[in-house]
């Protein structure tokens, strides 16, 4: 009995598998791909052990359903930022505390989240001059004022690398000599934040940081 030509080629064909020990090159689907931020372009993931979650820019929000961000069609451009009063709750704490003392230093970076508490913070030397790097965490969503002793500190705030801008900065009304400037933010709950003092030719600074509620 004759054996037909198609089974003499897979034959074959296995025959030549075996004695290479099986294995096909990798297709196209197995090669590694580089996975891009899911929750782009209008936001940036958060790799977090309780679960991932997307911090989307203003004016989108992250969806319930998946790792996205999509517009949201209830923002409303703000214009301006509101005080509140100004420094006057601030003030309370410089004369009442609770009061606490962070220091500079270049192996960590000490945290400054503790709402309604005056801060006396310890620059470090670097280059002739001071500064310090320090870590907050906000706590919640929404509007955040940095109260400081002087206005002629510089101050940046960052997450991660990106460089968060201040919406606003302003004059503390005279409520107390501790406080005499005012810089606002609009920060994320959840997100982990430094914030930076400096360079500066001052040694150290007050600090009060409140949410506008």
């Amino acid at each position: 009995m004759r054996t037909p030509l198609p089974a003499l080629l897979v034959a074959g064909v296995l025959a030549v598998l075996t004695a290479c020990g099986g294995d096909a090159p990798p297709g196209p689907d197995d090669t590694p791909q580089e996975q891009g931020d899911p929750c782009a372009p209008h936001g940036h993931i958060h790799r977090e052990p309780e679960g991932d979650w997307c911090h989307c820019d203003r004016g989108y929000l992250a969806t319930e359903q998946d790792l996205s961000c999509v517009t949201d069609p209830d923002y409303v451009p703000r214009e301006g930022f509101d005080f509140g009063d100004n420094g006057e709750h601030a003030c309370f704490h410089v004369a009442n505390g609770p009061f606490a003392t962070v220091t500079a230093s270049p192996e960590r970076q000490p945290r400054v989240d503790d709402f309604h508490t005056h801060y006396t913070v310890q620059l470090r030397p670097e280059n002739g001059q001071s500064v310090g790097t320090f870590n907050f965490k906000a706590w919640a969503s929404g509007d955040f004022v940095l109260y400081l002793s002087t206005p002629d500190v510089a101050v940046t705030v960052k997450e991660g690398e990106r460089v968060v801008e201040p919406v606003a900065t302003q004059a503390t009304a005279p409520f107390c000599d501790g406080l005499k400037q005012m810089v606002g933010y609009e920060l994320t709950d959840k997100v982990q934040y430094t914030v930076t003092f400096g360079p500066t030719e001052r040694t150290g600074l007050g600090l009060v940081i409140e949410h506008l509620q």
